[in-house]
């Protein structure tokens, strides 16, 4: 049981035990004798003793396991032992006088005597079907949360695997590359083919477009952005003010890099990428 579920017990049993014994002196002040309270609490308690045997052992091992057979036996075994013990309690305080020379038993009669073992006997029972109540709520409320908390596990899991084949239907796309684009020039907007381009330069707040028909058009853009609108596997940085055609390049002399028949610089820290692009591009090199 959790911990909430043994105060509720441990509350009822004293609440069972306390105000039935509290009520005769509250009406009409009437004093019982002690084994009256005596008898009384050992009811109580054996009817405690068969809720928490079933709510703690037979519930849990046996019913909720499906052997409900075997929990059955034992059920009715845990009865017949607890009302054997009332029964036994009740023949014991019955021979108590309760005047001088008159028993118990002789006071009530058959008839009373019989109406009280029939509430024992119906009190076990009560009890035992309010501990198998009780239990199963327990077991029902553990199953909805584990239902609950598959069924949020598998909808997350099932939105991952849909967004990974999204990913991965993403990756077998081919990735088409842009063939041109779009500038402009003189306050036109023109379509340059990047085949076209040998190199662009950077010209304070200005690019020059260096083309095979030999043009240089002019464009108001930084290197830096005409950089990210280009290839990255096409176009690289050669130098702060340097963008170059990978597959114009035509060779090396003196350390600097032909391209168009013009020597443009290499710097140390473009060295590393540029050589890696062209390794990747199976281009080899001429030197001079």
């Amino acid at each position: 049981m959790s911990r909430e579920r043994k105060l509720i017990f441990l509350g009822v049993v004293l609440v069972i035990l306390i105000v039935p014994m509290a009520l005769p002196s509250l009406l009409g002040h009437i004093v019982l004798p002690w084994w009256a309270y005596v008898f009384y609490a050992c009811i109580v308690l054996v009817n405690a003793g068969i809720y928490l045997a079933q709510r703690c052992v037979l519930i849990d091992r046996f019913f909720v396991r499906g052997k409900v057979g075997v929990y059955v036996l034992l059920s009715v075994g845990i009865c017949f032992l607890g009302l054997g013990f009332q029964y036994f309690l009740h023949a014991v305080f019955g021979n108590f006088e309760i005047e001088k020379g008159v028993t118990v038993h002789e006071y009530l009669g058959f008839g009373i005597t019989l109406s009280q073992l029939t509430m024992m006997s119906i009190a076990e029972l009560f009890t035992t079907f309010v501990a198998l109540a009780v239990g199963m709520s327990d077991q029902w409320r553990r199953a909805a949360f584990h239902y609950h908390q598959a069924e949020r596990d598998k909808q997350a899991l099932s939105a991952d695997l849909d967004n990974l084949k999204g990913e991965m239907a993403a990756l077998k796309r081919p990735v088409t590359q842009p063939e041109s684009i779009s500038v402009k020039i003189d306050l036109v907007m023109t379509q340059i083919r990047l085949e076209d381009i040998l190199y662009i330069k950077s010209d304070g707040d200005y690019i020059v477009l260096h083309l095979s028909d030999g043009r240089a058009p002019m464009v108001l853009m930084t290197l830096k952005t005409m950089e990210k609108q280009l290839p990255f596997d096409r176009f690289c940085r050669i130098h702060r003010s340097y963008l170059v055609n990978l597959s114009k390049v035509q060779g090396m002399r003196g350390g600097k890099i032909l391209v168009g028949g013009e020597e443009l610089p290499l710097s140390d820290s473009c060295k590393a990428a540029f050589f890696e692009l062209l390794s990747h591009k199976s281009i080899v090199l001429k030197t001079e």
